[in-house]
């Protein structure tokens, strides 16, 4: 791990604006998940405010990464960053007037996401402009550790400050989080932004970032994975977790709290699989491994079609956190893994003057799948037996090993005409 990168300047400032701005999101989305599901008790409702973060993606999308290449990007996250922290006052003042009714959630939560779609190929592009490119593996390792410790107990505190003060003061903490994110992006002084060709389209910007998909193979095989990912398994952590433990086996906001709590801890941790990981085998190998680690760590949930473990952990509510909490712990320790590895490849791998672009679609290609997720488990879970969202999440693993073969295939052909 090369630590004298925290000697850099920019480079700490870039973690405390993560750490900031992430810890306000994880902050406010699990009270607005408890205060959805205390509001409506329902999955299907559940997820339709969920997946209503999903229509700024599929309207603005592909726009946003041409915008984010084209724009200075310290500008633009401090313009979102500023714009959010101005909406979240406008949320705290209107909650002191009278209850937030579920209307008013559907445009803060739209509202968010459309400051999403701009921040999260801006986030992830201005790390290339920080660091060089070979140090960016224990650039984006360190970044997970720093961010990760910083937040590991924004859920539980989140929990905390929504049962004990409402909403209304979860959105006054998320406004002064950002505000402190805008003055630590303000600080950091990026290099001269290369200079696009002032005859270049919008369309013609459009179209070569979606060619971004199609010339390789192993980007298309890997953003279809993460595509299989949005739709059959982050939507049964985030939807079904919730629900079956305050649903189905009655738990409180502080049993939620601990299981959000010890997602976190396992993105923490994961630091540790990269680090050993990435000093015994090479990037596209530690990419499969932590593909066979997500698949590895859902076969826990298969103990939920057996009607007798149901009941042993209805009679005892510490066991309903600690089995929620382990497989939550162990899958967000696979995919913190996963991750880092994925974003090094792709920013390895991606023209960085296209990679806004194709971070921006591939996000929406994301949010496309988590939309059809949510709508799934939440009809799933609201009308059908426990088995069949069980069943439905094991064949997405699946699919997802099977789509993991042309990576591989493609791999094997790199290296055959290396020799």
């Amino acid at each position: 791990m090369n630590w004298s990168l925290l000697r850099s300047r920019n480079f700490v400032l870039f973690l405390v604006r993560e750490s900031l701005s992430l810890s306000g999101t994880i902050f406010l989305n699990i009270s607005l998940a408890l205060y959805i599901l205390a509001l409506t008790g329902s999955a299907t409702k559940f997820a339709s405010v969920l997946s209503l973060g999903i229509i700024p993606h599929l309207l603005f999308g592909p726009l946003a990464g041409i915008a984010v290449d084209r724009m200075n990007k310290r500008t633009l996250i401090l313009l979102l960053e500023s714009g959010r922290a101005i909406c979240l006052l406008a949320m705290f003042i209107f909650a002191q007037l009278g209850p937030i009714q579920v209307e008013v959630i559907y445009v803060c939560v739209m509202l968010f996401s459309a400051c999403d779609v701009f921040a999260a190929p801006a986030y992830v592009t201005l790390l290339p402009a920080i660091v060089k490119k070979d140090e960016l593996n224990d650039a984006n390792a360190l970044d997970t550790t720093i961010v990760e410790s910083v937040r590991v107990l924004a859920p539980f505190i989140g929990t905390v400050v929504y049962s004990q003060f409402g909403i209304s003061m979860v959105f006054l903490v998320h406004a002064a989080l950002c505000l402190l994110s805008v003055a630590a992006t303000f600080l950091i002084v990026l290099p001269p932004q290369i200079k696009k060709d002032s005859a270049t389209t919008i369309l013609h910007d459009l179209k070569t970032g979606l060619q971004s998909f199609t010339r390789d193979t192993r980007i298309f095989s890997l953003v279809a994975n993460g595509m299989l990912t949005h739709v059959f398994l982050f939507p049964f952590v985030l939807l079904g977790f919730p629900f079956l433990i305050k649903q189905v086996f009655i738990g409180s906001d502080l049993d939620f709290g601990m299981v959000e709590s010890l997602q976190t801890a396992g993105s923490l941790c994961s630091i540790v699989g990269v680090v050993f990981l990435q000093k015994r085998y090479t990037l596209p190998v530690n990419i499969g491994i932590g593909i066979l680690g997500l698949i590895l760590f859902v076969c826990p949930l298969l103990l939920l079609v057996h009607p007798e473990f149901i009941q042993t952990l209805s009679h005892h509510p510490s066991l309903v956190v600690g089995f929620f909490g382990a497989v939550s712990f162990l899958l967000f320790f696979a995919f913190g893994t996963y991750g880092v590895f994925f974003r090094t490849f792709y920013q390895q791998t991606i023209d960085p003057i296209m990679l806004g672009r194709f971070v921006s679609v591939m996000a929406m290609l994301f949010a496309i799948s988590r939309f059809a997720g949510f709508h799934l488990y939440g009809k799933l879970f609201d009308s059908y037996p426990l088995l069949y969202p069980i069943v439905i999440l094991g064949v997405g693993m699946v699919l997802k090993l099977l789509m993991h073969i042309p990576f591989l295939q493609e791999e094997k052909k790199r290296k055959a005409r290396a020799l």
